[in-house]
């Protein structure tokens, strides 16, 4: 396979809706061994893995604004040859573990992952598989449904995974981090388990080539293209996870235009959550109250429908940046909304693994070139 240039690697940030700064290349990691919650009797293993530490920038840093952005290719994963059934991501201090979050100052602002040896499954362009992305909500992805489900992604020892990561500091101070990933995964492929197939379906298309939304726009619904993504094999959709930004109020999936899922951010529900008025100090603002709100957790769909070739997967997003503010750049001005739902879909272990191992390489430069050239999108905005 071939491995991209950093170079190339850099355009991908585009797709996370930032490119600061970059410091490229492998992070110093640890391996921590955890209880696993579910599936023991089969061997079932649980991990963390500590990526850092993190030097992160002050927040009124010049040439960075308080942004970390890094950008690996061939990221430690907890096994290889293995079902992965679930994965949090979670960001904390350096020095004495404790969690760094909107309270402090500290944001997860992203951190995604591309399997770069397969092709993503939704833009026909010979994109890498995009499998997640996540941000300051930490969402937890369960592949097993709290061991109800017997599923799982299938990682191969020869696969190689890129990891882009952007964390935002808006103290006056530098601060040291450490990125943390919880892992659950199985050895080798059980004969019961189904295997997992991302689908990232995005209101900026599946490829994402759509515009830009209004900038002052303040109630709106962003929809993707009418087209969607049309499954091309049969399987039982069990999980979507959404990703958005402050200012959603919920966020919608049809099958074949009926309602199928309902995703509903919730708002400060701890502490950890909650900002407050003058704390930020050159990095984002977000908002203009005493106490500022930010999304905690964003409700998940289980079990949403079993899909046959030629069912169509659409997404609506709809957002109220007047009850929930949204968040600023540095400059003052309002960041893109995010509007992605990840899809996952599961099919039979043998027709699962077969699908994997046929799977080609994807192309990182092409895509890269295309995100940057597309521009970050929203999808198509109304106003009521």
């Amino acid at each position: 396979m071939k491995i991209p240039t950093f170079a190339a690697l850099y355009l991908m940030q585009g797709v996370l809706g930032q490119m600061p700064p970059s410091q490229d290349g492998p992070l110093p990691h640890k391996l921590e061994t955890l209880e696993p919650k579910y599936f023991k009797e089969l061997g079932s293993q649980r991990v963390k893995i500590s990526y850092g530490p993190i030097s992160l920038p002050a927040g009124d840093d010049e040439k960075t604004h308080g942004h970390w952005s890094n950008r690996q290719l061939n990221t430690k994963f907890p096994c290889g040859d293995c079902l992965i059934t679930a994965w949090t991501p979670n960001l904390v201090f350096a020095d004495d573990g404790k969690t760094a979050n909107a309270n402090n100052n500290i944001w997860l602002h992203h951190v995604g992952f591309t399997n770069l040896n397969r092709t993503d499954n939704v833009c026909e362009n010979d994109w890498p598989e995009r499998m997640n992305v996540n941000g300051n909500e930490r969402s937890t992805f369960d592949f097993t449904l709290k061991g109800t489900r017997k599923a799982g992604y299938f990682l191969r020892s020869t696969d190689h995974i890129f990891m882009a990561t952007n964390i935002l500091n808006m103290n006056p101070a530098p601060h040291t981090v450490v990125l943390t990933i919880e892992f659950e995964f199985l050895p080798g492929t059980p004969s019961d388990f189904d295997i997992v197939f991302p689908i990232w379906l995005d209101v900026k298309g599946n490829c994402l080539a759509h515009p830009l939304p209004p900038k002052d726009a303040r109630v709106f619904t962003a929809r993707g293209p009418t087209t969607g993504w049309v499954s091309k094999w049969s399987g039982d959709l069990i999980l979507a996870v959404p990703h958005i930004h402050d200012g959603n109020t919920r966020q919608e999936i049809f099958l074949d235009d009926k309602l199928v899922c309902t995703s509903v951010p919730a708002y400060g529900e701890t502490s950890e959550f909650v900002s407050h008025k003058g704390d930020s100090h050159g990095g984002h603002d977000h908002g203009s109250s005493e106490h500022h709100y930010h999304v905690s957790s964003i409700s998940q769909c289980a079990n949403v429908a079993k899909l046959v070739p030629g069912n169509k997967l659409t997404i609506a997003s709809h957002y109220d940046m007047e009850k929930h503010a949204p968040m600023k750049d540095h400059g003052g001005t309002e960041e893109a909304i995010m509007a992605i739902q990840f899809l996952h879909v599961v099919r039979p272990r043998e027709e699962g693994i077969a699908a994997v191992l046929a799977s080609k390489p994807g192309n990182l430069t092409a895509f890269s070139e295309q995100v940057t050239k597309n521009g970050v999108g929203a999808g198509t905005i109304v106003v009521p």
